[in-house]
């Protein structure tokens, strides 16, 4: 019976310390103790903002601790509604030997936050959580100016707006002839070839300050008139879009080869010295490690180094702060990806890892990473190929080209309209005004014949009879 109590005693405490590693109440559990990175390359991940004595003097010293990695693991903490007690203590060390310190017998860690990369080799010290970033290392190079193109001048527009502008110029010129066609005996009675080549010439002196023919229509002169609008708009952001292509300088990123003679640049501490050394077969000489992201910059300008790997998760803020003159090129090798470490057994890490994919499916943590680290927008427009972007299609010009082609279309309608209209009245007066009977145009004084009618005026001479004739005359009823 003994031995039956204290066994069920031992279970007793067992649940309670298990019950106690998420639910203790915090005046008497013991703080849960974190370990930071001290020296993070990326301060927007972790911040540590106090000196190490306000740090050993201050009770509230986890407000000293900043980051994504920090506010993110803090709001996992709140989620779940974790009672006990947790203390950020900073470690200024490599990364490999900060998740070391969890799996000690003496440990002075609970758990790690920060940027740590989940790795093989690290998992056996300690358990990680889901990772929290996108997972993946690639290389940053200097980007060189792009050699000139002969077709550069075609650049500023897609295809699709080069055939649009294109069908809008020859249709607006279309317009325009046929309605100046009408009006111009010269226009009509000329071949096939003379008649096209008025047609591209009347579209040409509305884009151009050419001294062509003047306009006879009012119809035609408006329908130039806009169309000389929408092409200034066009002519215009055709000529803004060519001269940013030509004048700033167009980058791309350099070859990936690098040769044996090359250096490389990475992370101090990271893991991503052994992937180079083990899977891309980098001679470890030839490796350079860095701290901070000036000092990859400083580095790639001056040519000191070729390339350096960094992981997606720091290479969006890295091309972020540095806005001009870096690229990323070659293949994105799968490894890596941020996650929280916690000691082996830990009920901590089932709870944080779903938690983590509730606030991934949720979208908050995309908006917490848009808030913290660099907006999506910012982080796509810094990929390579900004330059297919910037070309300006029909989507930025639609209410322009509906513009145009509705007056044109409209010009053309009332032209047709007041043509029938001119034809009618024709027909009509002709229809009126036909010449009366021989018996009673002889009984009609002169005013009341009608005017088309042959009148002569017979003057006796002694040579010759002179006969005065006055031919009728007809004119349109309207103009148009």
């Amino acid at each position: 019976m003994p031995q039956f109590h204290s066994s069920f005693l031992l279970l007793l405490l067992f649940l309670v310390a298990m019950e106690g590693w998420a639910y203790t109440p915090p005046t008497t559990a013991q703080p849960l103790r974190i370990g930071v990175p001290g020296d993070s390359p990326c301060p927007k991940y972790v911040r540590v903002k106090c000196n190490h004595t306000t740090l050993q003097t201050n009770s509230t010293s986890n407000k000293c601790f900043d980051g994504f990695s920090i506010l993110l693991f803090k709001l996992i903490l709140k989620r779940i509604h974790y009672k006990r007690p947790y203390q950020f203590i900073p470690y200024h060390g490599s990364y490999d030997s900060l998740v070391e310190q969890v799996s000690l017998k003496e440990k002075n860690f609970d758990a790690v936050v920060g940027d740590v990369s989940i790795v093989a080799n690290r998992t056996q010290y300690a358990d990680f959580s889901r990772h929290y970033t996108v997972t993946g290392v690639r290389m940053v190079v200097l980007e060189k100016p792009e050699a000139g193109k002969a077709w550069m001048f075609v650049k500023p527009f897609t295809k699709s707006m080069w055939a649009l502008t294109i069908a809008i110029f020859l249709y607006n010129g279309l317009i325009v002839w046929l309605i100046e066609k009408a009006g111009d005996e010269e226009l009509k009675s000329s071949s096939f070839s003379s008649q096209f080549g008025s047609l591209v010439w009347l579209s040409v002196t509305a884009l151009f300050p050419i001294h062509g023919e003047q306009l006879r229509s009012n119809l035609s002169r408006v329908t130039m008139v806009v169309w000389l609008f929408v092409a200034l708009v066009l002519i215009q952001s055709y000529a803004a879009n060519l001269t940013t292509m030509l004048t700033v300088t167009q980058l791309r990123p350099t070859a990936p080869l690098l040769s044996n003679k090359d250096y490389v640049g990475c992370d101090q501490g990271s893991f991503v010295i052994s992937y180079l050394e083990n899977v891309l077969h980098i001679n470890k000489s030839r490796i350079k490690t860095y701290i901070s992201g000036e000092d990859y910059a400083k580095a790639l300008r001056s040519g000191e180094i070729k390339a350096a790997f960094l992981e997606l998760a720091f290479i969006k803020i890295f091309l972020d702060e540095n806005k001009k003159g870096f690229g990323v090129t070659g293949p994105t090798y799968e490894i890596g990806g941020y996650g929280y470490a916690f000691s082996k057994g830990s009920p901590l890490v089932e709870n944080v890892s779903d938690e983590i994919l509730r606030l991934r499916e949720s979208g908050k943590l995309h908006r917490l990473e848009d808030h913290l680290l660099v907006p999506s927008s910012k982080s796509s427009s810094s990929d390579t190929g900004g330059q297919d972007s910037a070309r300006l299609s029909p989507d930025s010009f639609w209410g322009l080209f509906l513009i145009t082609f509705g007056t044109s279309t409209l010009a053309f309608f009332l032209f047709l309209v007041s043509r029938f209209y001119d034809n009618w009245c024709l027909k009509k007066q002709h229809k009126d005004e036909q010449v009366p009977k021989k018996d009673d145009a002889a009984n009609l004084t002169p005013s009341e014949r009608a005017p088309h009618a042959v009148t002569g005026v017979v003057e006796h001479d002694p040579d010759c009879w002179h006969v005065e004739i006055q031919q009728p005359k007809f004119g349109r009823c309207n103009t148009y």
